[in-house]
């Protein structure tokens, strides 16, 4: 039987021991760990804080778009060291009323703690200033327990504000905010350099920040000055339609507001005609062209800040337009099946016959309505050149296409571009007698011969009307189907013209229609043909002809040109159809010496244009015609029946 023996006094006393300091070791840990814990937390609390804190802060600095100051309150005040940051905003309230706001964000470090408020601005005309209104909000907190508080408004740019004077631009902004950790030492909740994406001004005075941010129209006109007709003038108001500029004169245009100062580094210049040949640089320099063709230029001035305030200036445009491209005309020269043929007829004013030589020409072609490529349906043209010939495939994809024809005219001494359109309608088929047999009217009647068909037949029945492009009657152009004559020549052709009593000032098509039949073995086979005619529109185009001449010559001449139907019938007419008149004619001769000019003759150089007419002049004492100076003459022509059509040929004499 075994002993059995418990712990003695001494083992009891060890053990107790041994524990007590493990228990001791072991508390003291988690007294630590726990510490620490805590700490972490509180600080892991005011990190956040002061976070949030910041971006409270940034939230309201990035919308203003007014102004901003900040001010800082020294040692010995109340609240020393005090930060104060004041944002200054302006709104439309959607009515086209602006509503100004004025926002405070004060860090007093007597309390450790930042406040915020808002009030609303108002303007009082009475002594032309902005003042504090109605609280929205006040001294509201906003973060406790900050030891340190900052908004870093370094980052600037002077620039010109728009009365004229300088003015500081705040470009970006960073934000700080301080917490103490408990140990004394102070760490920071830092934003990023925050962009503003609105002007801001560094300013605390409001009537500069919100007259910046909202400049009005009528506080800038337009200035102006230079020379005219030889002599300097100062600078002066531009009065609109009134204040004149002459071709080939530079001018000094300024923005100017009711201060008086110029504003012209705050404004984009634009010159408002879509065809001037003038320019206006971004310092308000305008050059006026020597070939400027627009009566007026309007000038407007735009503030950089705000394009939709601006001032606007419109100045009359004097002096002698030397050089102008005025227009250029599509002939029709011929318009066989699938093989159209045109010409061109251009009108400059001041050109010489070299310099209307180097105008260059471009045709273009495009079908309309269709997703065929050009060049499936015609074959490689020139587009260059006065003149276009086409060739169009007889393809069946190609029929009763409409292709639009443009040509286009430039200039490289005066800058300018014209253009011309007209339709072309392919043929429905490929046969020969195609609708789209279109031959030029001619005036001369009676002369006119067409063949219908090769088909033989026993008897031909002809009729016509009038009708569009693509050959559907015109039913309120039959009152003037008498103007036609449609007559049987022979079997397989008719003569067809039309009378003068047709009016010329517009374009027409008549469609003859051909009945025909032949009986063979007692079989009666009936066709139908039909034909599309162009009669068109007469229009008349003068030019400047520089005519050298002397006293003794005692002779001028110059040309025009006629299009719409055989001009010779126009020159050689009997009685002529024509009329011309001298409207202006200058000269320079002794004192009560009288030029009396007159045109004698009249004929063309070919089949088309241009006509050469001449004239001559008397002089009532021949003894001193060698004193006579002709300088220019401006002639009117016009058409004896339709007076409404007519043009001006303008003679500079050498």
């Amino acid at each position: 039987m075994g002993e059995n023996r418990g712990l003695s006094l001494v083992e009891l006393l060890i053990t107790i021991a041994i524990l007590s300091i493990v228990l001791a070791i072991a508390t003291s840990f988690m007294i630590t760990g726990s510490r620490s814990f805590a700490k972490g937390s509180a600080d892991a609390n005011l990190q956040g804080e002061a976070e949030l804190t910041v971006n409270q802060v940034e939230d309201m600095i990035i919308d203003v778009n007014g102004g901003i100051s900040k001010k800082t309150v020294p040692d010995g005040s109340a609240d020393p060291d005090s930060v104060e940051v004041t944002m200054y905003h302006a709104e439309d309230d959607g009515s086209g009323t602006m509503v100004y706001t004025k926002e405070v964000v004060e860090w007093k470090k007597a309390d450790r703690s930042i406040y915020c408020g808002k009030w609303d601005v108002s303007y009082d005309a009475s002594t032309d200033s902005y003042v504090d209104g109605a609280a929205v909000y006040e001294d509201q907190l906003l973060a406790e327990d900050v030891e340190d508080f900052d908004v870093d408004l370094s980052d600037t740019m002077t620039k010109k504000a728009l009365d004229g004077s300088e003015r500081i631009i705040v470009k970006s902004v960073q934000i700080s905010v301080g917490y103490e950790d408990g140990t004394g030492r102070v760490d920071y909740a830092t934003s990023p350099v925050i962009t503003l994406r609105n002007r801001m001004l560094l300013s605390d005075n409001m009537g500069d920040i919100f007259e910046e941010t909202t400049p009005m129209a009528d506080t800038m006109k337009l200035r102006y000055s230079g020379t005219l007709y030889g002599v300097s003038f100062p600078e002066t108001d531009i009065i609109n339609q009134s204040s004149e500029v002459e071709r080939g004169y530079p001018y000094n245009i300024y923005a100017v507001i009711n201060s008086g100062s110029n504003v012209n580094d705050l404004v984009d210049w634009e010159i408002e005609e879509s065809n001037t040949l003038s320019t206006i640089d971004q310092n308000g320099y305008l050059s006026v062209s020597d070939y400027e063709p627009n009566m007026y230029l309007t000038i407007t001035a735009r503030y950089k800040s705000n394009p939709n305030k601006k001032a606007t200036g419109v100045v009359k445009v004097v002096g002698d337009l030397s050089k102008s491209l005025k227009s250029v005309h599509i002939r029709t020269k011929s318009l066989e099946p699938f093989a159209p043929k045109y010409g061109s007829i251009v009108v400059t004013e001041g050109f010489t016959a070299s310099e209307e030589a180097a105008i260059i020409y471009q045709w273009t072609v495009i079908p309309v309505g269709t997703n065929r490529d050009i060049k499936d349906i015609v074959q490689d043209y020139s587009g260059n050149g006065d003149s276009l010939d086409l060739s169009i495939k007889k393809d069946p994809a190609n029929f009763g296409i409409m292709l639009e024809i443009t040509l286009t005219a430039h200039s490289d001494i005066t800058g300018q571009t014209v253009s011309d359109r007209v339709n072309y309608r392919i043929d429905d088929n490929g046969a020969v007698d195609g609708d789209s047999n279109m031959e030029r009217g001619k005036l001369v009647y009676g002369s006119t011969f067409f063949k219908m068909s090769d088909k033989w037949a026993e008897e031909y029945q002809y009729s016509c009307y009038f009708c569009d492009v693509y050959g559907n009657r015109i039913s309120e152009y039959d009152s003037l189907l008498g103007y036609l004559e449609l007559v049987p020549s022979s079997w397989d052709t008719y003569r067809f013209s039309f009378t003068s009593g047709l009016p010329r000032n517009r374009d027409y098509y008549v469609k003859v229609v051909c009945n025909y039949k032949h009986t063979e073995n007692g079989i009666e086979n009936n066709w139908t043909c039909e034909r599309i005619h162009y009669i068109a529109a007469v229009q008349l185009y003068g030019k400047t002809w520089y005519c050298k001449t002397t006293y003794k010559a005692q002779a001028f001449d110059f040309e025009y040109s006629v299009e719409g139907y055989w001009e010779n019938a126009w020159a050689e007419s009997n009685p002529p159809v024509y009329e011309y008149s001298i409207e202006e004619f200058e000269y320079s001769a002794p004192a009560g010496v009288v030029i009396t000019p007159y045109i004698t003759g009249t004929a063309t150089h070919g089949d088309d244009v241009p006509i050469y007419a001449w004239g001559k002049w008397d002089v009532q004492d021949w003894s001193v015609a060698d004193e006579v100076e002709l300088q220019s003459m401006k002639i009117k022509i016009s058409m004896k029946d339709n007076p409404e059509i007519y043009t001006y040929t303008t003679i500079i004499f050498e």
